[in-house]
């Protein structure tokens, strides 16, 4: 990171030459899933440099309230964040941030973003710490939650955490269908080591250090699954997103079969629906909604890719 900021603050003043730099040092960051510049008032200055390319389209978007820009930023070298769960791929990851200097004055800040499960120190105890962690990832004075209160479950105190274990489950142990009771606080899970039969999980058990002993890891992402791997966080994201966005109408419980690419969701006055994936990912809330005004929660379903 310090040889890329030596080089970085002589660029800094050309937006696409210090992005077209960012993306040939990409190789020197083994593990980095995204690399880009802030300014110092903390709104992105160039676009997300992936190993796919480069997308603009982030630029000048505000990144002052992501986890590593709240805490104490370097006037001259680099910091490493706390672990914390990305809003643009729901894993959890660490965020490295360089600050860029030019004769003593600060010009802004090199961010990169590293998942925690590629890199070559973390194990499967990655899912143990973020047990550990997981009350910081959920509200806890109430904001963003719009359920009555008696109705709140502890699958909704911790819905980020799950939201992670399942998608851990589903790409990388074998589980193939899942079935989230929210008002029973119920997981029935289905794997290929076990497909006739289906285990039911209590929320504690979820939330366990020794779920993943009962789900081996497998060594690829299963032929048969119609539904992506990268699919999986979203829909379970947009499962937390329609169990959150009304008072009235909510999520009572949601399933994802991967390989007939189907999810069926239950809600408290409005019955049971069945559809496959791509036409559930393409719905905002107001389909579910009848148009009804809904709040902050609808970015969740609506944008599928924060950064």
């Amino acid at each position: 990171m310090a040889t890329i900021e030596k080089a970085a603050c002589l660029r800094w003043s050309n937006c696409d030459e210090l992005s077209d730099y960012l993306l040939e040092s990409l190789c020197r960051l083994p593990h980095c899933q995204l690399l880009y510049a802030i300014k110092t008032d903390g709104t992105q200055y160039c676009g997300n440099i992936t190993r796919n390319g480069i997308d603009n389209t982030w630029q000048t978007r505000d990144l002052s309230a992501r986890p590593y820009f709240s805490g104490n930023l370097p006037f001259r070298g680099m910091i490493l964040s706390d672990a914390y769960l990305s809003q643009r791929s729901m894993q959890p990851c660490i965020t490295t941030v360089q600050a860029v200097n030019h004769e003593g004055k600060l010009l802004g800040f090199i961010a990169a973003d590293f998942h925690l499960k590629d890199l070559p120190i973390t194990n499967t105890s990655t899912l143990q710490r973020m047990h550990l962690q997981k009350s910081q990832h959920h509200p806890t004075n109430g904001q963003g939650m719009k359920l009555h209160s008696e109705s709140k479950t502890a699958i909704d105190e911790n819905i980020d955490y799950l939201i992670y274990a399942l998608s851990t489950l589903m790409q990388e142990h074998g589980v193939f269908h899942c079935k989230l009771h929210f008002t029973a606080e119920r997981c029935n899970l289905w794997s290929y080591q076990d497909p006739t039969h289906y285990h039911l999980h209590s929320a504690d058990e979820l939330m366990s250090n020794e779920l993943l002993d009962s789900y081996p890891a497998v060594d690829s992402y299963n032929a048969r699954n119609t539904v992506t791997a990268e699919q999986i966080p979203l829909i379970l994201s947009q499962f937390k997103a329609l169990r959150q966005a009304d008072d009235t109408i909510f999520l009572t419980s949601g399933s994802l079969n991967l390989v007939n690419g189907m999810v069926s969701l239950t809600f408290s006055c409005d019955g049971t629906h069945y559809m496959d994936v791509e036409e559930f990912l393409n719905h905002d809330l107001g389909y579910w909604l009848d148009n009804k005004e809904v709040g902050p929660e609808a970015d969740i379903i609506q944008n599928n890719t924060p950064n």
